[in-house]
Formats: structure tokens, C-alpha cells, sequence
């Protein structure tokens, strides 16, 4: 039922004119303010303010779930769970711009890329540069990690724990984004990041150069307060390696084009990635692992 109810999510952002949303939830932010209004909620240990802006909703909703369970033979669950992980994975976003980003490069105009690199593609904890010739290469570094944490970590964790799991890794990265200026808000979020974003590292070895990217991947493996992004953009840049040399990305003001097919090669890395993904799960589905 995973298997259908993921394929019937991805199905409709292909085919749906679904609108595009900002990394950032408006309904969770308003509960953030409404947790933040409570009587020395600042003061309070980090643990404790983790456990009411990120547990006790996940708890909430997930009982919810659970409940609704037992009426119209569970339909109106797998209905919920659908508009669920079609609103979690709407806020990836990045495909209009993405091509309009690429669209300037191949014309040329490096400002226009740069504008939108600036605007539209680009997370918190990567800032685009106004040195030009390093712009691709964070780019690239950005929606690795966008896509990472937007798409493959909430698919991950709906697998592993249902409503429970995508509820609680879509929260946590609300949180880590709603506390930019707290390095320890992000440390809940790390630990829930450690496990997928390695497995995303290997799928990418198997979807690109496997023997070129097997010893980047195990040499991050065990590097426990690695970024997710260094270790993405590390394996994926192996993984795109040919001939047994060093990938090297095209610099956006040397060669616009080949800039942008580095952009196009890396969607088509995503492409295949999602595409072993999703037989992992349909043969994990059949065999009845996944319910």
C-alpha cells in the first residue's frame, strides 16, 4: 500500500498543476508562534521545547491517523496519507526555476542566472557567492541537499514509521529552519539525517560510477558530524566521475554550456536514483515488508 500510495503522489506532481510552496510551512510556523507565546518557553530546556513544537504534534496527528483507521474499511486513511506526503513534497519546488536557471546559462546570461540562483534555488545554509565562477558549484551543492531533505528523507521515514515517521523528519526540518541562528536546533535533525543520506550517497554510486564513488562514500560513512550536504555533493560528484578522474565541475563563467549540463546531468543522476528507489520498495511492497 506504501508502494501505491508513494506512486500516486508522484504521479500527480507530474501530471497535476499543483502549486508550488517555499521551503517554509506557514501552518507550522503560526504553531512555532503560538508554542513561542507560552510562559518561559525560551527558558526551558532545548530538549523540552523539541518535545512541544516537534513530538507532541507528530503524536497528535499519528493518533488521529490511527483512529481513522477503523472507519470506511481504512480508506479515508490512505486518502489522508496521500494529501499528506503530496503537501510535504510540494515544497521541493524546484522545477520551474531550476529550468530557468539552466535556460540562462545556455543563453549566456549569467546575471539572469545568477538573480535567480540568488532568489529562488538557493537554502539557508548555503549562501550563493558573488564570485560567478563559483555559483554552479553551490548550486549544485544547494539542491542536492533540498532535494535530499524535502523529497528522499521524508519518503525514507514514511517507509520506516508511516504517518509517524514523515510527520516527525517534516517537522524537524521546520524546526532546524525556524531556529537558523541556534546551532543546536539542527542537531535532532542531524541525527535523523544520518542514516538516509548515506544510503542516498550509495544509490547514487549505484546509479553513476559505483567504483569511483564506493571509497568517497565509505570514507564519509563513519564521519559522524559530517554536513549531509558535504557528503552529498562529495559521493554525487564522484558518482558523475568518468574515465577514473576527479569530476570537475564547469565554472558558469568559462562555459555557460557545459555548466548547464553538469545541472542536466545531475537531474538524470536523481532521475535513476529514484528510479532504484522505487523498486527497492515495490520488491520490499510484494514481498510484504512494507504494508
Amino acid at each position: 500500500m506504501k508502494f501505491l500510495i508513494v506512486f500516486i503522489v508522484l504521479m500527480m506532481q507530474a501530471r497535476l498543476p499543483l502549486p508550488q510552496r517555499s521551503t517554509r510551512s506557514r501552518s507550522f510556523n503560526k504553531w512555532l508562534q503560538l508554542c513561542r507565546k507560552l510562559p518561559k518557553f525560551a527558558w526551558v530546556h532545548r530538549h523540552v521545547r523539541y518535545t512541544l513544537v516537534v513530538i507532541v504534534p507528530t503524536v497528535a496527528i499519528s493518533a488521529a491517523f490511527f483512529w481513522a483507521e477503523h472507519w470506511a474499511w481504512g480508506l479515508g486513511t490512505v486518502l489522508l496519507e496521500i494529501l499528506l506526503l503530496t503537501y510535504v513534497l510540494s515544497h521541493i519546488s524546484i522545477g520551474k526555476h531550476l529550468d530557468d536557471y539552466r535556460h540562462d546559462l545556455r543563453e549566456g546570461d549569467t546575471q539572469g542566472a545568477y538573480h535567480c540562483a540568488e532568489q529562488f534555488l538557493a537554502v539557508p545554509e548555503v549562501t550563493v557567492t558573488d564570485d560567478i565562477s563559483a555559483m554552479n558549484e553551490q548550486v549544485i551543492r544547494a539542491l542536492l541537499h533540498r532535494w535530499f531533505e524535502y523529497f528522499f528523507l521524508m519518503v525514507f521515514w514514511y517507509m520506516v514509521a508511516d504517518v509517524a515517521g514523515v510527520l516527525l523528519a517534516w517537522f524537524s526540518v521546520q524546526y532546524a529552519r525556524a531556529q537558523e541562528c541556534d546551532d543546536r536546533a539542527w542537531r535532532y535533525l542531524h541525527w535523523l539525517e544520518w542514516g538516509p543520506v548515506r544510503l542516498l550517497g550509495l544509490t547514487y554510486g549505484l546509479a553513476g560510477n559505483f567504483m569511483r564513488a564506493l571509497p568517497v562514500w565509505r570514507q564519509q560513512l563513519w564521519q559522524l558530524d559530517a554536513h549531509s550536504a558535504d557528503i552529498l555533493f562529495n559521493v554525487a560528484s564522484s558518482a558523475l566521475s568518468a574515465n577514473g578522474e576527479q569530476r570537475r565541475w564547469h565554472k558558469a563563467d568559462e562555459n555557460a554550456a557545459e555548466a548547464a549540463r553538469d545541472l542536466d546531468e545531475w537531474h538524470s543522476l536523481h532521475l535513476r536514483s529514484v528510479s532504484i528507489w522505487m523498486v527497492v520498495i515495490a520488491i520490499a511492497a510484494v514481498g510484504g515488508v512494507l504494508l
